[in-house]
């Protein structure tokens, strides 16, 4: 079975271009402080243990006897990033299947400059920068101080950007308005459950706005706390005195280092889930909606998805959070390199939870950028009017 949290899912010709890329990932994963066991590496033969529900990339390398392959199938069919590898450009008709060849291949050779180039594209895939790995921290000064800011240790040295409620919300601010639109941008909530944690300002409510939004909650019970039906939506994980260095959870005990790692394993994992979740949600409606107006969305190594009609292109970009004006501007520039200057470029998000100032914000970058903002609600509409 498959426990690991990312998979790279490798097929075509497994040469020595294989275990050259293999090595480029796990430098770069020693690199991000993530350890090698959250990376699964599968090939044909393990189609029984991909699973749809984790973050995937596939890595196609091209040959000329381009078997059929139930595998690559299948992640076509998932609307999967699959990045078709070719010995040289020219070489894509006679390495790369026909289902591929709409995709941007890259050029591989053993020692050639694009290994740095593709291992960038699974991590950005994966959101594994660091600018893309958001963890939210909710707890009680009281009574759990010392675990709060181990786990802030600990996260931000695995690479995660750790955003701290009681530190981070100013005051005079509306508390859960400013919570919402805050949480649209993490992936995983872990909440730190102490007497009295539950009276505070977490609510079922905020608990409901996460599960809406596929955000992940790891819910860590304090010694003497039991799970509560008012937060369904967490992954409990029970602490115990034992968890603890000295006789027990008291003010100014500290977690055992075992215990930390195994809570940050597991807050890694739940943060895949969420990532397969959210990406889900805007990619798979999407290419569906594009589907049942007989257009062929293709999504592209850089994660934004391409669809071609007679006279038109279109480029969409899923943005996953708060779209931002300079990740807009990125998507622009990263966009109009490789598109003819004709082509639309969209940015999808989700409007679940984001502040009503951002949403007119976005709709006043519309009226001053040459790209389009769309909330997934909107998007078939707008697919209607561009086909028109």
């Amino acid at each position: 079975m498959n426990k690991s949290s990312y998979q790279i899912i490798a097929l075509g010709d497994l040469d020595q271009r294989f275990d050259y890329l293999k090595n480029g990932l796990i430098a770069r994963s020693n690199d991000l402080g993530l350890p090698i066991s959250e990376l699964a590496f599968l090939q044909e033969s393990d189609i029984s243990d991909y699973n749809k529900n984790k973050p995937v990339v596939a890595v196609y390398f091209g040959n000329p006897g381009m078997h059929p392959s139930p595998f690559l199938d299948k992640l076509i069919e998932d609307s999967a990033i699959i990045i078709p590898i070719v010995s040289s450009i020219p070489s894509v008709i006679e390495e790369i299947p026909e289902s591929l060849r709409h995709i941007n291949a890259i050029e591989l050779k053993i020692d050639n400059k694009n290994l740095a180039r593709l291992v960038s594209l699974i991590f950005e895939a994966f959101r594994l920068l660091r600018k893309e790995r958001g963890i939210f921290i909710s707890y009680r000064r009281k009574g759990s101080q010392p675990l709060a800011n181990r786990l802030y240790e600990e996260l931000d040295r695995r690479g995660f950007d750790v955003f701290i409620d009681i530190r981070s919300v100013p005051p005079a601010v509306d508390f859960q308005a400013e919570l919402w639109h805050r949480m649209s941008d993490v992936d995983i909530i872990l909440l730190i459950d102490t007497p009295g944690f539950r009276e505070g300002r977490w609510t079922k409510s905020e608990l409901a706005q996460a599960n809406l939004l596929g955000i992940q909650t790891l819910h860590l019970l304090w010694p003497g706390q039991t799970e509560d039906s008012a937060f369904a939506f967490s992954r409990f994980m029970k602490l115990g005195d034992t968890d603890f260095k000295g006789p027990s959870a008291g003010r100014g005990a500290t977690i055992k280092e075992h215990v930390l790692k195994a809570i940050c394993d597991r807050a890694e994992e739940l943060r895949a889930q969420a990532i397969a979740l959210r990406y889900a949600h805007l990619v798979d409606n999407f290419c569906d909606a594009a589907r049942d107006i007989n257009l062929h969305p293709t999504v592209q190594p850089e994660r934004w998805i391409s669809i071609d009609i007679p006279g038109n292109s279109l480029a969409v970009v899923p943005a996953v959070g708060r779209p931002t004006s300079d990740r807009i501007n990125e998507i622009f520039d990263s966009i109009a390199d490789r598109e003819s200057p004709s082509s639309v470029i969209w940015v999808i998000y989700d409007s679940r939870g984001l502040h009503d100032r951002w949403i007119k914000h976005l709709r006043w970058l519309d009226s001053h950028l040459p790209i389009r903002n769309l909330c997934m609600s909107t998007v078939p509409t707008a697919l209607q009017e561009f086909i028109r």
